[in-house]
């Protein structure tokens, strides 16, 4: 099961980039999951991007902005704290709420 808050690799063509699983649980175990790339760098300009805590597996930036829905193969690299995972939640509902 894909789990929110898990950063997956994930492959086009020849690129390889990681993104971060922002769909609920719920949604990932009957749909394909809703994710958002990790960028490098660590700009934080809520609410299309998200920087990424220090103690989170990675550093770099959540974009927002480029939302998709993908589905994820492999073992997860590591999972985001519940802080950043907040932060992208209201991130998110200041996005589609308006």
């Amino acid at each position: 099961m894909v789990g929110q808050g898990e950063i997956y690799d994930h492959s086009v063509a020849d690129r390889r980039y990681r993104v971060l699983v922002v769909s609920t649980d719920a949604h990932n175990d009957v749909r394909t999951p809703w994710v958002a790339p990790i960028r490098h760098g660590t700009l934080d300009a809520p609410p299309h991007l998200i920087a990424l805590a220090d103690v989170d597996p990675l550093g770099g930036s959540v974009d927002l902005g480029r939302l998709d829905r993908i589905p994820v193969t492999g073992d997860p690299i590591g999972i985001v704290t519940g802080a950043t995972m907040q932060r992208v939640q209201e991130a998110l509902h200041t996005l589609f709420a308006g």
